[in-house]
């Protein structure tokens, strides 16, 4: 039998893909080579209470995540943040001394966003001056931007944060393309229904992927890896693997740029070099869950910052329905890259010592700990892509129809890529390439 249409990967964009095309009559299955689906949105539990161990946020300006949510009945709630966040960065400002910080920090965040406007969407290599900005780091760019050192910590931690690699090997065009593509430091535009600018889906995230899978149903296939994508005859594609092969008018990989190349080797070389020098942001969401959340008493909201050390982001992870108080403390960077090779005791000592000297001796003795590794995940490797410098001027982007293959998956997205909005956004245009194709 050969299909219309074969997507490799259910994730939300490759699950977003299929439903569009099976629900406009196409026959198409989804192969995954996990055991379930979801891809980077997994939902976990830790004493007692959903969290999301992947993805997890819905922000302003993401409509297709908001009418997905809807269309599912996946509700949400607002992330906890009544109270004052904690910006630890150890260096005894006085009242002057944060004035003159957060001064430099407000006209660094002005020139970045006004650079990171400049850049077209979805094609940074069109840039002016794509290539005098695709040849510097972002590190050494703060150094000679930003004279105020707490000011330049600050905003190299954001950028290690959003990227989950050292600024210093990561490409200012690809750092402000992103800050473009994704509305800058500060979301624009209305607040959620509900209140809040950042919502969590009740029961966790994975429920969209659940969802959209159980409109499918035979047609998802788990624990399918895909060892290669070949020509067949008559016109076709053979997708193959251990568990057999499948033959297909049209292929979506819905995969992460570094796997993707593993199995289709045909691709274009400007896309196989862009997919090879991709970075795969090492992340690590570490929870703590405790009988109640003690940190309101003393007026915190949870959410904290530390420019230096192994923990650089924790917020509150609790469940509105009270089944457990959660922190969720976030590990990015070189020091997750290393996470999988240290003792747990070490690692999990680290993050709750991290707790306390934010949140007060209580946050030492949680009555659960769970963590999660993406970049021990082989089918991921990673969490969010980013390139060096030298890799994006060359102009060519990852998404696109590629003979009878078409690209998915949140790095193919314009607007919002490395997110949930820029997975829907890249598995739509997908389908509709697909649709346009086996039309033809």
């Amino acid at each position: 039998m050969i299909h219309d249409a074969v997507i490799v990967g259910a994730g939300l964009s490759g699950l977003v893909c299929a439903r569009r095309l099976v629900d406009a009559g196409v026959r198409a299955i989804v192969v995954e080579a996990r055991p379930r689906v979801g891809g980077r949105l997994h939902s976990g539990r830790i004493g007692g209470a959903v969290v999301d161990l992947g993805g997890q946020w819905l922000s302003v300006a993401q409509p297709r995540l908001l009418a997905l949510a809807g269309a599912l009945g996946v509700a949400s709630s607002p992330q906890p943040r009544a109270g004052r966040a904690a910006l630890d960065d150890g260096r005894g400002l006085g009242l002057f001394g944060q004035l003159r910080v957060l001064v430099a920090q407000r006209r660094a965040i002005r020139r970045i966003d006004r650079l990171a406007r400049a850049i077209p969407a979805g094609a940074p290599g069109e840039a002016g001056d794509a290539a005098a900005l695709d040849a510097i780091a972002v590190g050494p760019w703060l150094a000679g931007a930003i004279a105020n050192p707490a000011a330049r910590e600050r905003i190299a931690m954001h950028a290690e944060l959003v990227f989950a690699v050292d600024p210093a090997g990561l490409s200012l065009l690809d750092y402000l393309a992103r800050l473009g593509a994704t509305g800058g430091f500060a979301p624009r535009g209305p607040d959620l229904p509900g209140g809040g600018r950042d919502h969590r889906f009740l029961g966790g995230a994975q429920r969209l992927a659940l969802g959209l899978a159980d409109g499918l149903g035979a047609a998802v296939r788990l624990g399918e890896p895909v060892q290669a994508i070949e020509a067949a005859g008559a016109g076709a594609l053979t997708v193959r693997g251990p568990a057999g092969s499948h033959a297909a008018r049209r292929v979506v990989l819905a995969l992460p740029p570094g796997l993707a190349i593993r199995i289709a080797p045909d691709l274009p070389a400007p896309l196989h070099r862009l997919a090879a020098a991709f970075q795969r942001g090492a992340v690590v969401k570490c929870f703590a869950a405790y009988d109640r959340a003690f940190w309101r008493d003393a007026g915190l909201s949870g959410e904290a910052y530390r420019p230096r050390g192994t923990v650089r982001a924790v917020v509150d992870a609790s469940p509105p329905d009270g089944a457990a108080a959660v922190l969720l403390a976030f590990v990015v960077g070189p020091p997750a890259e290393a996470w999988q090779r240290r003792d747990p005791s070490d690692r999990r000592g680290e993050v709750l010592a991290a707790l306390g000297e934010l949140f007060g001796d209580a946050a030492r003795a949680p009555r659960d700990y769970l963590e999660t590794d993406w970049a021990a995940d082989p089918w991921s490797a990673g969490c969010v892509a980013s390139t060096p410098p030298g890799a994006l001027a060359a102009g060519a982007v990852w998404r696109g129809t590629h003979g009878r293959l078409h690209l998915a998956g949140t790095e193919a997205a314009v607007r919002w890529p490395g997110y949930m909005e820029g997975a829907i956004e890249a598995g739509e245009r997908a389908a509709a390439d697909a649709l346009a194709a086996l039309a033809g």
